[in-house]
């Protein structure tokens, strides 16, 4: 019999700190942060993209492709899948991240710990937070717009919460539709300093 995994402790990240950590623009891990934000990322997800793994989908946008590639491996089964990109991630595309090769070249995840270490010692009230934080801000993000669970696992690629005993929606169901995830990463909003 397996124990269900406990939670992390470290803290989900307050609309202020999200705020804060933008407003820093921080040189190192500004433009990853956006993009763990508004996609739900884990950081080592995020550091393994390739410029290839974005897929443009006509009316939909582009959508990430995340897939063990030879940078970096998955953690489960589950965490395949493609996530669409919110506007302000395709304006970044567009205006400032690499054409070919990787999206984050000089990022890997011992960078993003220390890094994010490094700004939570410049700034106290990040205190009980780490990077993986972003996460936990973008799944409460979706849960506060009415997302129902089972729509926001496929998107940060947990396993389906659809069904206890995953016969129904594991075995029978295709997911969520493209268009269903476009409107969950569209109602996502960064906070504005107040």
């Amino acid at each position: 019999m397996k124990a269900k995994p406990e939670v992390s402790p470290h803290g989900v990240l307050t609309d202020t700190q999200v705020v804060l950590l933008l407003s820093r623009k921080d040189w190192v891990l500004h433009n990853l942060l956006l993009f763990c934000l508004l996609t739900g990322l884990r950081s080592g997800e995020a550091c393994g993209l390739l410029v290839e793994d974005v897929v443009s989908k006509g009316n939909l946008g582009r959508f990430i492709r995340v897939a063990p590639n030879d940078i970096r491996q998955l953690k489960s089964k589950a965490a395949q899948r493609e996530v669409p990109l919110h506007s302000i991630l395709e304006n970044l595309l567009d205006t400032t991240l690499p054409t070919t090769g990787r999206l984050f070249p000089t990022m890997t995840v011992d960078k993003v710990v220390k890094r994010y270490a490094f700004l939570r010692r410049q700034l106290p009230e990040l205190q009980g937070t780490v990077f993986h934080s972003t996460r936990k801000w973008f799944i409460t993000q979706c849960e506060r717009t009415g997302t129902p669970e089972h729509f926001t696992a496929s998107i940060v690629g947990h396993q389906s919460a659809r069904s206890e005993n995953k016969l129904t929606y594991g075995l029978y169901s295709a997911g969520i539709s493209d268009e269903q995830k476009r409107e969950i990463v569209d109602k996502v909003r960064l906070p504005k300093a107040a």
